[in-house]
């Protein structure tokens, strides 16, 4: 009978819950790395859209600088692509952009107090029209 007890000790096997257990700790892990593999790609989409946005905003900034100063005001809007190396495109005010296009610069001119002028640069998606960071202004002197 002794030998009998010792052979059902000595037996190895995995029981159902180590296999529970095993299961449910190798499904956390998984879970883990996907979460944080999917959190990379939105922080990626999101860094490449800023770096672009902020590219618009100094574009603008620079053509607004350069411009001679005119009395007459003109707003106007400028279309980009993102993953493309399109040219900008301007369109009217507020108008929309051709296919392709992932943002539109809305360049319009504030005030106008004698030889001051004040121009505000609004950056959105489009074609979704979602308004993307603040507005951004600039003082242009008449030299």
């Amino acid at each position: 009978m002794a030998s009998r007890s010792r052979r059902h000790r000595a037996q190895a096997g995995t029981t159902l819950i180590e296999l529970l257990v095993s299961t449910m700790v190798i499904g956390i892990a998984m879970l883990l790395l996907v979460g944080a593999f999917s959190t990379g790609i939105i922080d990626a989409a999101l860094t490449k859209r800023n770096t672009a946005v902020n590219a618009v905003i100094e574009y603008e900034l620079e053509r607004i600088g350069a411009a001679t100063y005119s009395t007459t005001m003109t707003p106007y809007s400028e279309c980009f692509a993102v993953d493309t190396s399109v040219t900008p495109v301007q369109v009217g005010f507020g108008g929309g952009c051709p296919a392709g296009t992932d943002l539109r610069a809305d360049v319009a001119p504030g005030s106008d107090e004698s030889d001051l002028q004040q121009w505000a640069v609004q950056v959105r998606t489009y074609p979704s029209l979602a308004a993307v960071g603040a507005v951004v202004s600039v003082y242009k002197g008449n030299r």
